[in-house]
């Protein structure tokens, strides 16, 4: 039996990464450091300035950060060489924005104690917040010799070489975060749009698995991965990603025509159905989502529905080949040859080279009593998919032709 193929087309190709890469921020003074404070409280020899640290540590890990500022600036006049009061002093002005007041103090710190990690790191900070990426890595790299572990630092030296298009030593920097800390979920995340970059899909796989398994809730690792196993054609997986993806993040259009994809491509058109409507919903522009919804309907025999969705996908973008070439398959399916081979003429006027079109339109020809174009039709047919590497239905079209051939031959016998 003569039989029209639908296109279905594959995933968009493009993929959403998140909206900028971000830094981490050391913020308080670490649990070991605060313990030490509290209970030896030895930084200064004056005992006034002592005293003036201790109420300010106190006031600091309760969050009455203004009063804080007022003990440790009275516990500097009196004794000026205490390191954590400048450090301390500097995470409360970084709090409050006075990003030049914190520097001060950060740098202050850095000169009593060079070995203070954390305050090289927080100074890299409010340098990258300046823009001055550089000198923020130097400091970051600074704060990694006295502190190999901080995996943090490496992350955010990432996140400057990524802005900077160093994609190579982004790589290098987020691959040493994870080693240093393997839930560090942002950063596999961060790993696997790179490695995604470079078309490196069996590496980036692995990256965003990891950035689920340590985050659940990171609904772009989710979405990639999606991707990622789709065009793989791991489609039960992927709908499993893209569905966490959703149901996470409801308002992700981009999620839900995927999904709708996946499910087409399964076969699952009802379903799918549902999927493309909701991503035309949340963006009426989404022409890709309206041809396949129509392509859905189509394959389930609403015809009429398919027919609008297919037209409202040509309103958009008026010169896609496939949305006529689909349209003309709905038009076919429904009896109206007709309208069904203008659509296909239109698809090949747009695309010259598509075989499915070409092959379409011969049959559709062939419906109408017109066997003498219905062969130039087909043979074009043939001859595209021969050339695109498709052999086998070549060769199924040429039979095809044979039997037409022969059919009309017994016709103009019998007719004689």
């Amino acid at each position: 039996m003569l039989k029209t193929h639908t296109c279905i087309h594959v995933l968009a190709a493009a993929l959403i990464a998140l909206t900028g890469a971000s830094t981490a921020r050391a913020g308080n003074v670490p649990q070991h450091l605060r313990t030490k404070q509290l209970i030896d409280g030895v930084y200064s020899k004056d005992i006034d300035a002592a005293t003036l640290f201790q109420q300010g540590l106190r006031r600091y890990n309760n969050g009455d950060y203004l009063q804080a500022v007022l003990d440790f600036r009275k516990a500097l006049g009196i004794d000026p060489n205490m390191a954590m009061a400048h450090y301390l002093l500097g995470n409360i002005l970084a709090q409050q924005g006075d990003r030049s007041g914190a520097i001060n103090e950060y740098q202050s710190t850095i000169s009593l104690n060079p070995s203070m990690a954390e305050a090289y790191y927080n100074l890299g900070l409010l340098l990258s917040e300046q823009g001055k990426s550089d000198a923020a890595v130097a400091q970051y790299q600074q704060a990694l010799k006295t502190n190999p572990n901080l995996a943090a630092a490496y992350y955010n030296i990432g996140v400057i070489r990524e802005a900077q298009g160093n994609i190579n030593e982004a790589i290098a920097s987020y691959s040493k975060a994870t080693g240093i800390n393997p839930s560090y979920s942002q950063a596999y995340y961060n790993l696997g749009r790179l490695l995604l970059k470079q078309e490196q899909t069996e590496p980036a796989i692995v990256a965003f698995r990891a950035a689920v398994n340590s985050n659940p809730d990171l609904v772009m690792a989710h979405y990639q991965l999606g991707l990622l196993l789709a065009l793989q054609n791991n489609l039960p997986e992927a709908k499993e990603e893209l569905s966490k993806a959703i149901n996470l993040d409801p308002n992700l259009d981009k999620a839900q025509y995927n999904l709708g994809v996946i499910l087409a491509r399964q076969g699952d058109y009802r379903n799918a159905i549902p999927k493309f409507k909701e991503a035309i919903t949340r963006d009426h522009q989404n022409v890709e989502a309206y041809r396949q919804l129509g392509v859905a309907l189509t394959e389930i025999g609403r015809y009429d529905a398919a027919i609008d969705a297919l037209q409202q996908a040509i309103q958009l973008i008026p010169d896609d080949a496939p949305t006529h070439y689909n349209l003309g398959v709905a038009y076919q399916r429904k009896g109206q040859l007709p309208q069904a081979i203008a659509q296909y003429k239109e698809a090949i006027v747009i695309n010259p080279n598509l075989a499915d079109a070409f092959y379409s339109l011969g049959i559709a020809m062939q419906k109408s009593n017109q066997p003498e174009d219905a062969g130039v039709f087909l043979l074009e047919a043939k001859n595209l998919f021969s050339q695109q590497g498709n052999q086998a239905r070549a060769d199924q079209i040429d039979k095809l032709m044979q039997q037409i051939k022969r059919a009309t031959s017994s016709a103009q016998s019998n007719s004689k």
